[in-house]
């Protein structure tokens, strides 16, 4: 019974899905059917992306090298669930799902969704400060303070978790930020591949609709649609993600499309991507773990 409930439900979800997306790229090309807009740049701007979530994925199976070893495919396919549920959901619950079934420990994985989520936003926080933005400077020094000094760091949560009688949480958030620090330094020089694929993607879509951007802005924009697109809490991060790449690449016309056509080149597709291993696990067909 509860089965086919969970069947039927994802497949309401997929077909709401399917028809926003629909609805949304009929509603976005109409309104820049004036432009020539150049698909060969949109068929590079596909294929970065795919390069960039196949990196973000490699990111994530060598932090977790240094606490569990998972098979990379597997780690694919998790990430493709959580791009469906962030999208047919919510950002947060597609995160709580793939950190369930990427370690047993929930709040060690949630460690590392933490530094990944970091690797992914860092070169856009050094960007922003370079060009006199400061507003990324707190999260850039909680950072360090965590990679160089964690000990310390933790002393001070873990006075607060206390007080609340949550102190497990804590400990254990800090075993899996421990665990994946032990291989910081592969996973970072790889993740920096991650940002310079996007912002390139970005640059190209812009290009595409006949416009153009310093690619420094670009970059600027990846960092900014991942920290407002994660914080406004709508399915897959929608609106934020948009009002963050506008904000970053200035007064370019058409701005708000050439936001969405490149987030669904590089984000919004994957939700498509991840019905089928998201159908087989609420099927009961795999468990996602190793």
């Amino acid at each position: 019974m509860r089965r086919g409930i969970r069947k039927t439900v994802s497949i309401v979800l997929t077909l709401l899905l399917g028809s926003f997306l629909v609805y949304r790229i009929h509603h976005e090309l109409e309104s820049v059917r004036a432009l020539s807009i150049r698909y060969d740049y949109l068929l590079l701007v596909f294929l970065l992306g795919l390069a960039a979530y196949l990196v973000y994925t490699l990111v994530w199976y060598i932090l977790l090298q240094g606490i569990r070893k998972i098979p990379y495919r597997q780690l694919l396919e998790l990430n493709l669930v959580n791009s469906y549920l962030a999208m047919t959901l919510n950002s947060a619950l597609g995160n709580i799902v793939k950190a369930k079934y990427a370690l047993d420990d929930w709040w060690a994985s949630l460690a590392v969704i933490s530094m990944v989520t970091t690797f992914e936003i860092l070169p856009g926080m050094v960007v922003g400060l370079i060009m006199g933005d400061l507003s990324m400077l707190p999260f850039l020094g909680l950072f360090l303070w965590a990679y160089v000094h964690p000990q310390s760091l933790y002393r001070v949560l873990a006075q607060a978790f206390k007080s609340a009688g949550r102190l497990p949480w804590i400990e254990s958030y800090y075993r899996g930020w421990i665990g994946a620090r032990k291989k910081f330094l592969a996973s970072f020089s790889i993740s920096l591949l991650q940002p310079l694929l996007l912002s390139s993607a970005l640059y190209l879509t812009v290009r595409a609709f006949g416009f153009s951007v310093e690619y420094p802005r670009t970059l600027l924009a990846v960092t900014y649609s991942t920290v407002i697109g994660s914080a406004v809490g709508t399915p897959g991060g929608i609106g934020g993600n948009e009002l963050g790449i506008t904000l970053a690449i200035g007064d370019v016309p058409a701005g708000v499309t050439i936001a969405f056509v490149f987030k669904l080149l590089t984000q919004y597709v994957y939700a498509i991507f991840g019905v089928v291993p998201f159908y087989r696990l609420v099927a009961g067909e795999k468990t996602m773990r190793g």
